[in-house]
Protein backbone atom coordinates (compact mmCIF):
# COMPACT_ATOMS: atom_id res chain seq x y z
CA UNK A 1 0.00 0.00 0.00
CA UNK A 2 1.23 3.41 -0.91
CA UNK A 3 1.54 6.35 1.73
CA UNK A 4 0.86 9.43 0.19
CA UNK A 5 2.24 12.22 2.61
CA UNK A 6 0.97 15.11 3.31
CA UNK A 7 1.80 18.25 1.46
CA UNK A 8 4.13 20.64 3.78
CA UNK A 9 2.27 24.00 4.83
CA UNK A 10 4.08 26.51 2.57
CA UNK A 11 4.52 29.84 4.47
CA UNK A 12 2.21 32.89 2.84
CA UNK A 13 5.06 34.19 1.19
CA UNK A 14 5.06 31.39 -1.11
CA UNK A 15 1.71 30.67 -1.26
CA UNK A 16 0.03 34.14 -2.31
CA UNK A 17 0.92 35.94 -5.28
CA UNK A 18 -0.37 39.72 -4.33
CA UNK A 19 0.31 41.82 -1.33
CA UNK A 20 -3.02 43.56 -0.33
CA UNK A 21 -2.00 46.96 -1.32
CA UNK A 22 -2.12 45.73 -5.20
CA UNK A 23 -6.07 44.70 -3.79
CA UNK A 24 -8.46 46.29 -5.55
CA UNK A 25 -12.28 45.64 -4.60
CA UNK A 26 -15.43 45.24 -6.29
CA UNK A 27 -17.20 48.76 -6.47
CA UNK A 28 -20.78 48.53 -4.37
CA UNK A 29 -22.20 50.33 -7.62
CA UNK A 30 -20.86 48.29 -10.75
CA UNK A 31 -22.62 45.45 -13.20
CA UNK A 32 -20.67 42.91 -11.63
CA UNK A 33 -21.73 43.72 -7.73
CA UNK A 34 -25.71 44.40 -9.64
CA UNK A 35 -25.29 41.22 -11.44
CA UNK A 36 -23.85 38.35 -8.90
CA UNK A 37 -25.67 38.78 -5.77
CA UNK A 38 -29.02 37.99 -7.84
CA UNK A 39 -30.17 33.77 -7.24
CA UNK A 40 -30.95 33.52 -11.01
CA UNK A 41 -27.10 33.70 -11.63
CA UNK A 42 -26.48 30.74 -10.06
CA UNK A 43 -26.60 28.75 -13.15
CA UNK A 44 -24.18 30.85 -15.01
CA UNK A 45 -21.75 30.17 -12.29
CA UNK A 46 -22.70 26.45 -12.98
CA UNK A 47 -21.53 27.22 -16.54
CA UNK A 48 -18.66 28.31 -15.15
CA UNK A 49 -17.66 25.51 -13.05
CA UNK A 50 -18.34 23.40 -16.03
CA UNK A 51 -16.03 25.03 -18.17
CA UNK A 52 -13.50 24.93 -15.25
CA UNK A 53 -13.41 21.23 -14.55
CA UNK A 54 -12.97 20.79 -18.04
CA UNK A 55 -9.05 21.63 -17.70
CA UNK A 56 -7.36 18.54 -17.31
CA UNK A 57 -5.59 19.87 -14.02
CA UNK A 58 -8.97 21.33 -12.84
CA UNK A 59 -10.85 18.06 -13.52
CA UNK A 60 -8.00 16.06 -12.09
CA UNK A 61 -7.65 17.69 -8.79
CA UNK A 62 -11.42 18.10 -8.21
CA UNK A 63 -12.24 14.39 -9.17
CA UNK A 64 -9.74 13.36 -6.38
CA UNK A 65 -10.55 16.13 -3.57
CA UNK A 66 -14.06 17.36 -3.92
CA UNK A 67 -16.65 16.44 -2.24
CA UNK A 68 -19.51 17.61 -5.13
CA UNK A 69 -20.96 13.73 -5.46
CA UNK A 70 -21.31 12.99 -1.65
CA UNK A 71 -22.32 16.48 -0.81
CA UNK A 72 -23.50 18.14 -3.66
CA UNK A 73 -25.52 20.79 -1.88
CA UNK A 74 -23.36 21.74 0.71
CA UNK A 75 -20.28 22.11 -1.77
CA UNK A 76 -22.65 24.43 -4.14
CA UNK A 77 -24.04 26.83 -0.70
CA UNK A 78 -19.61 26.97 0.48
CA UNK A 79 -18.64 27.93 -3.11
CA UNK A 80 -21.39 30.61 -3.58
CA UNK A 81 -20.40 31.87 -0.23
CA UNK A 82 -16.79 32.47 -1.18
CA UNK A 83 -18.26 34.12 -4.38
CA UNK A 84 -20.26 36.31 -2.32
CA UNK A 85 -17.44 37.22 0.08
CA UNK A 86 -15.40 37.97 -3.33
CA UNK A 87 -17.54 41.14 -3.87
CA UNK A 88 -19.67 42.00 -1.45
CA UNK A 89 -17.48 41.40 1.66
CA UNK A 90 -15.68 44.65 1.57
CA UNK A 91 -11.91 43.65 3.29
CA UNK A 92 -13.42 40.66 4.12
CA UNK A 93 -12.94 39.61 0.33
CA UNK A 94 -9.17 39.96 0.67
CA UNK A 95 -8.80 37.76 3.57
CA UNK A 96 -11.06 35.03 1.58
CA UNK A 97 -8.80 35.07 -0.97
CA UNK A 98 -6.05 34.45 1.08
CA UNK A 99 -7.74 31.45 2.57
CA UNK A 100 -8.76 30.06 -0.79
CA UNK A 101 -5.65 30.18 -2.23
CA UNK A 102 -4.12 28.36 1.30
CA UNK A 103 -6.68 25.76 1.00
CA UNK A 104 -5.97 24.64 -2.25
CA UNK A 105 -2.35 24.59 -1.47
CA UNK A 106 -2.72 21.05 0.15
CA UNK A 107 -4.71 20.06 -3.12
CA UNK A 108 -1.58 17.88 -5.07
CA UNK A 109 -1.76 14.41 -6.50
CA UNK A 110 -0.33 12.15 -9.42
CA UNK A 111 -2.58 11.96 -12.98
CA UNK A 112 -3.27 8.89 -14.96
CA UNK A 113 0.01 9.39 -17.07
CA UNK A 114 1.84 9.83 -13.17
CA UNK A 115 3.01 13.63 -13.82
CA UNK A 116 2.67 15.35 -10.35
CA UNK A 117 -0.44 18.09 -10.62
CA UNK A 118 -1.15 20.81 -8.51
CA UNK A 119 -4.27 22.81 -7.60
CA UNK A 120 -2.16 25.68 -7.77
CA UNK A 121 -0.65 25.56 -11.32
CA UNK A 122 -1.01 28.57 -11.96
CA UNK A 123 -2.60 28.07 -15.66
CA UNK A 124 -5.08 26.03 -14.53
CA UNK A 125 -5.63 28.76 -11.84
CA UNK A 126 -5.96 31.06 -13.83
CA UNK A 127 -8.30 29.59 -15.58
CA UNK A 128 -11.53 29.12 -13.10
CA UNK A 129 -11.30 33.12 -12.63
CA UNK A 130 -11.14 33.59 -16.36
CA UNK A 131 -14.26 31.14 -17.37
CA UNK A 132 -16.40 33.93 -15.07
CA UNK A 133 -15.75 36.31 -18.25
CA UNK A 134 -17.47 34.59 -20.85
CA UNK A 135 -20.05 33.50 -19.07
CA UNK A 136 -21.32 36.55 -17.76
CA UNK A 137 -21.16 37.82 -21.14
CA UNK A 138 -23.17 35.07 -22.40
CA UNK A 139 -25.95 35.52 -20.14
CA UNK A 140 -26.45 38.86 -20.42
CA UNK A 141 -29.29 38.64 -22.86
CA UNK A 142 -30.59 35.87 -20.43
CA UNK A 143 -30.39 37.73 -17.45
CA UNK A 144 -30.71 41.72 -18.40
CA UNK A 145 -32.78 40.97 -21.89
CA UNK A 146 -29.71 42.85 -23.78
CA UNK A 147 -26.17 42.35 -24.93
CA UNK A 148 -23.46 43.94 -22.29
CA UNK A 149 -22.46 47.54 -24.51
CA UNK A 150 -18.90 47.73 -25.27
CA UNK A 151 -18.55 50.43 -22.16
CA UNK A 152 -20.35 46.98 -19.71
CA UNK A 153 -18.12 44.63 -21.41
CA UNK A 154 -14.69 46.12 -20.22
CA UNK A 155 -16.39 47.08 -17.20
CA UNK A 156 -16.85 43.51 -16.93
CA UNK A 157 -13.88 42.56 -17.64
CA UNK A 158 -12.23 45.20 -15.45
CA UNK A 159 -13.42 43.55 -12.52
CA UNK A 160 -13.05 39.76 -13.13
CA UNK A 161 -9.32 41.02 -13.38
CA UNK A 162 -9.95 42.54 -10.25
CA UNK A 163 -11.20 39.49 -8.62
CA UNK A 164 -8.08 37.56 -9.90
CA UNK A 165 -6.01 39.45 -7.72
CA UNK A 166 -7.98 39.20 -5.04
CA UNK A 167 -8.34 35.62 -4.77
CA UNK A 168 -4.41 35.46 -5.52
CA UNK A 169 -4.17 34.46 -9.03
CA UNK A 170 -0.56 35.15 -10.50
CA UNK A 171 -1.57 37.56 -12.86
CA UNK A 172 1.34 36.40 -15.35
CA UNK A 173 0.20 35.86 -18.93
CA UNK A 174 -3.46 36.37 -17.99
CA UNK A 175 -4.99 38.60 -20.42
CA UNK A 176 -4.58 42.53 -19.91
CA UNK A 177 -7.28 43.39 -22.10
CA UNK A 178 -10.19 42.14 -23.59
CA UNK A 179 -8.45 41.97 -27.08
CA UNK A 180 -5.78 39.75 -25.65
CA UNK A 181 -8.41 37.62 -24.03
CA UNK A 182 -9.98 36.71 -27.45
CA UNK A 183 -6.95 34.73 -28.49
CA UNK A 184 -6.28 33.33 -24.72
CA UNK A 185 -9.89 31.59 -24.66
CA UNK A 186 -9.45 30.70 -28.12
CA UNK A 187 -6.19 28.57 -27.51
CA UNK A 188 -7.81 27.17 -24.41
CA UNK A 189 -10.97 25.65 -25.91
CA UNK A 190 -8.62 24.53 -28.70
CA UNK A 191 -5.74 23.26 -26.80
CA UNK A 192 -6.30 22.70 -23.68
CA UNK A 193 -10.01 21.76 -22.25
CA UNK A 194 -11.94 18.33 -22.79
CA UNK A 195 -14.50 16.17 -22.14
CA UNK A 196 -13.03 15.77 -18.48
CA UNK A 197 -15.06 13.07 -16.85
CA UNK A 198 -15.92 15.10 -13.78
CA UNK A 199 -17.65 17.98 -16.34
CA UNK A 200 -20.00 15.39 -17.28
CA UNK A 201 -20.54 14.27 -13.86
CA UNK A 202 -21.49 17.72 -13.05
CA UNK A 203 -23.79 17.70 -16.23
CA UNK A 204 -25.81 14.63 -15.20
CA UNK A 205 -26.20 16.03 -11.82
CA UNK A 206 -28.12 19.18 -13.32
CA UNK A 207 -30.87 16.49 -14.98
CA UNK A 208 -31.18 14.71 -11.29
CA UNK A 209 -32.73 15.78 -8.21
CA UNK A 210 -30.18 16.62 -5.35
CA UNK A 211 -29.09 14.61 -3.12
CA UNK A 212 -29.15 15.88 0.71
CA UNK A 213 -27.28 12.74 2.58
CA UNK A 214 -24.18 14.71 3.47
CA UNK A 215 -26.44 18.16 4.70
CA UNK A 216 -29.42 16.22 6.84
CA UNK A 217 -29.07 13.56 9.63
CA UNK A 218 -29.88 10.45 8.85
CA UNK A 219 -33.54 9.75 10.19
CA UNK A 220 -34.58 12.60 7.78
CA UNK A 221 -32.71 11.71 4.68
CA UNK A 222 -35.39 9.46 3.06
CA UNK A 223 -38.02 12.27 3.39
CA UNK A 224 -36.24 15.18 3.09
CA UNK A 225 -34.64 13.29 -0.47
CA UNK A 226 -38.32 12.66 -1.40
CA UNK A 227 -39.41 16.11 -0.99
CA UNK A 228 -35.99 17.43 -2.99
CA UNK A 229 -36.93 14.96 -5.91
CA UNK A 230 -40.39 16.75 -6.31
CA UNK A 231 -39.29 20.37 -5.34
CA UNK A 232 -35.98 20.44 -7.75
CA UNK A 233 -37.74 19.65 -11.10
CA UNK A 234 -38.44 23.55 -12.14
CA UNK A 235 -35.34 24.67 -10.61
CA UNK A 236 -33.24 21.42 -12.60
CA UNK A 237 -35.07 22.65 -15.66
CA UNK A 238 -33.67 26.24 -15.21
CA UNK A 239 -29.96 25.44 -13.96
CA UNK A 240 -29.81 22.92 -16.76
CA UNK A 241 -31.08 25.08 -19.55
CA UNK A 242 -29.00 28.10 -18.32
CA UNK A 243 -26.02 26.00 -18.14
CA UNK A 244 -25.60 24.70 -21.03
CA UNK A 245 -27.36 27.48 -22.71
CA UNK A 246 -24.18 30.14 -22.12
CA UNK A 247 -21.77 27.68 -22.96
CA UNK A 248 -21.00 28.64 -26.55
CA UNK A 249 -20.91 25.64 -29.57
CA UNK A 250 -17.69 24.77 -28.92
CA UNK A 251 -18.06 24.03 -25.87
CA UNK A 252 -21.20 22.19 -26.41
CA UNK A 253 -19.48 20.37 -28.79
CA UNK A 254 -16.44 19.09 -26.49
CA UNK A 255 -18.74 17.68 -24.13
CA UNK A 256 -20.91 16.23 -26.67
CA UNK A 257 -23.73 17.95 -25.54
CA UNK A 258 -26.99 18.94 -27.97
CA UNK A 259 -28.52 21.98 -28.02
CA UNK A 260 -31.81 22.61 -30.13
CA UNK A 261 -34.13 25.42 -31.25
CA UNK A 262 -36.43 24.76 -28.96
CA UNK A 263 -34.31 24.50 -25.95
CA UNK A 264 -33.47 27.97 -26.49
CA UNK A 265 -36.74 29.59 -27.27
CA UNK A 266 -37.40 28.03 -23.44
CA UNK A 267 -34.81 29.06 -22.31
CA UNK A 268 -35.32 32.78 -23.15
CA UNK A 269 -39.01 32.57 -22.28
CA UNK A 270 -38.08 31.21 -18.70
CA UNK A 271 -35.38 34.37 -18.32
CA UNK A 272 -38.31 36.46 -20.10
CA UNK A 273 -40.72 35.75 -17.20
CA UNK A 274 -37.94 35.96 -14.60
CA UNK A 275 -36.24 39.49 -15.24
CA UNK A 276 -40.13 40.63 -15.07
CA UNK A 277 -40.52 38.87 -12.04
CA UNK A 278 -37.13 40.75 -11.01
CA UNK A 279 -38.33 44.44 -11.94
CA UNK A 280 -42.07 43.55 -9.57
CA UNK A 281 -40.47 41.74 -6.19
CA UNK A 282 -38.23 43.68 -3.80
CA UNK A 283 -34.89 43.56 -3.72
CA UNK A 284 -34.54 41.60 -0.26
CA UNK A 285 -36.61 38.27 -2.18
CA UNK A 286 -34.23 38.73 -4.94
CA UNK A 287 -30.74 38.71 -3.97
CA UNK A 288 -28.82 36.38 -1.63
CA UNK A 289 -28.54 38.62 2.35
CA UNK A 290 -24.97 39.84 2.12
CA UNK A 291 -25.55 41.03 -1.58
CA UNK A 292 -28.75 42.93 -0.54
CA UNK A 293 -27.49 44.25 2.56
CA UNK A 294 -24.29 45.38 0.95
CA UNK A 295 -26.23 46.93 -1.98
CA UNK A 296 -28.48 48.92 0.56
CA UNK A 297 -25.63 49.43 2.73
CA UNK A 298 -24.15 51.46 -0.12
CA UNK A 299 -27.54 53.05 -0.76
CA UNK A 300 -27.41 54.79 2.65
CA UNK A 301 -24.35 55.75 1.86
CA UNK A 302 -24.92 58.02 -1.19
CA UNK A 303 -28.40 59.33 0.08
CA UNK A 304 -26.31 60.68 3.39
CA UNK A 305 -23.80 62.19 0.43
CA UNK A 306 -26.17 63.75 -1.34
CA UNK A 307 -28.15 65.10 1.97
CA UNK A 308 -24.68 66.36 3.17
CA UNK A 309 -24.45 68.61 -0.06
CA UNK A 310 -28.42 69.83 -0.30
CA UNK A 311 -27.23 72.64 2.70
CA UNK A 312 -24.88 73.89 5.16
CA UNK A 313 -24.54 72.56 8.79
CA UNK A 314 -24.19 75.72 9.99
CA UNK A 315 -25.33 79.74 9.19
CA UNK A 316 -21.98 81.72 8.92
CA UNK A 317 -22.91 84.93 7.78
CA UNK A 318 -19.45 86.34 7.16
CA UNK A 319 -15.68 86.32 8.21
CA UNK A 320 -14.97 86.81 12.09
Amino acid sequence: MTVTQPSPVLPDEAVLSHGDDEIELIPPDSLTAELTGRYTFLPVNGAAFVMQVMHPVIGDIVGKYSVFQTDPLGRAVRSIDSVLRWVYGGTEAIEEGKRLRRMHQPLQMRNADGRHISALNPEAYQWVIATAFPTSCSAAPLILGREFTPAERAEVFRDNRRIAKIVQVPMKGYPETIEEFGPYYDDMVENTLIAHPVALTLVDQMQSAPRLDGSVPPALRRAANAVARAASVPVQKLNYLTTVGVMEPRIREILGLSWSNAEQRELERIHSVIRVTYRVLPERLTYFPLAYHARRHHAAIQAMKKREGAGAAYHVSGPH
